[in-house]
């Protein structure tokens, strides 16, 4: 029995949605940059070219529809953030002054979308390259050989060793960040 919630004929506009994505962001781009040209037609066509292509890798359309959703929660959390700071009182210039003169706001946006890109290529790509690696000859016999990717990057991220590390490497920040402060 259909209801309104059921999504599932969505599933087959699946395709549609990322290629729009990439049309779209493409021809934003080309068109703030003027990169190739300041001619619309000329801009378009290359985004349907390249939204095109990209509709014919399985694997690009994969890792967009695994991004785009974390893109889109991220970008709600920061006008949220906003929204919270706007209610305390600040300003648009004091926001706009911090976004653009504190570089810790803009490497912690590049930071967020890094790692966001990285899980997306290991959504993705992962347990085909392992497979791959594997059927190469590459010796696969440590504890994190499982067979399915995300429980192999989960024993691998929770080995005592890699912890260990961890540990270590937060006491070396908090000892050089104390020791390079200002009293």
């Amino acid at each position: 029995m259909a209801s309104v919630l059921d999504l599932g004929l969505l599933q087959y506009f699946g395709v549609i949605f990322p290629v729009l994505l990439i049309f779209v962001l493409v021809y934003a781009i080309l068109q703030k940059t003027k990169f190739v040209s300041e001619s619309i037609s000329i801009n378009a066509t290359i985004a349907i070219c390249a939204a095109i292509m990209a509709s014919l890798s399985e694997s690009a359309i994969a890792m967009i529809v695994f991004v785009s959703p974390w893109f889109i929660l991220t970008f709600i959390l920061v006008l949220l953030f906003l929204l919270v700071m706007k209610t305390f009182g600040t300003t648009d210039a004091q926001i706009l002054s911090v976004v653009t003169k504190d570089a810790a706001v803009t490497w912690t946006m590049l930071g967020i979308a890094i790692v966001i890109i990285f899980a997306g290529f290991a959504a993705t790509f992962g347990q085909g390259l392992v497979d791959q690696s594997q059927a190469a000859g590459v010796d696969g016999t440590g504890s994190a050989d499982s067979g399915d990717f995300a429980s192999n990057i989960y024993e691998t991220i929770f080995h005592p060793k890699i912890l260990g590390m961890l540990v270590l490497f937060a006491i070396c920040v908090m000892a050089i960040a104390l020791l390079t402060g200002k009293t």
